[in-house]
């Protein structure tokens, strides 16, 4: 299954302390251009959350997570598009998730911090 991951599920891995790229193990992950221009963004910061994105970062380069590249200016309508090309979502987002979901995509997110919910 190809899966778009979200910039706060990325940052979950960190936060949460989630291995989420053992739990995915043998789908095709992918992001898009707009999240790791949001990780960036969130990196500047001093912080948990500044800590989390440059977390993110190392992790897309080091599992050379793919970059889909998207025209949209706005990163959650991009990942919709690609949603509707029948990309499954990753996003602990919810109004992405309601969206993902009306498209009749398979959303993952994190539950209880602790694990992965696939709908």
């Amino acid at each position: 299954m190809k899966i778009i991951l979200d910039t706060n599920f990325l940052m979950g891995v960190s936060q949460f302390n989630l291995d989420v790229f053992l739990e995915l193990k043998g789908h095709d992950l992918r992001t898009v251009n707009g999240v790791i221009r949001e990780l960036k963004k969130h990196a500047e910061g001093n912080g948990k959350k500044a800590q989390a994105a440059k977390f993110a970062l190392k992790l897309v380069k080091s599992k050379g997570l793919k970059v889909l590249y998207s025209k949209e200016k706005d990163t959650d309508e991009a990942i919709v598009e690609y949603a509707k090309k029948g990309y499954a979502v990753a996003t602990q987002d919810r109004l992405l998730r309601t969206n993902s979901k009306k498209l009749g995509a398979t959303v993952i997110y994190i539950r209880q911090k602790r694990y992965l919910v696939v709908e």
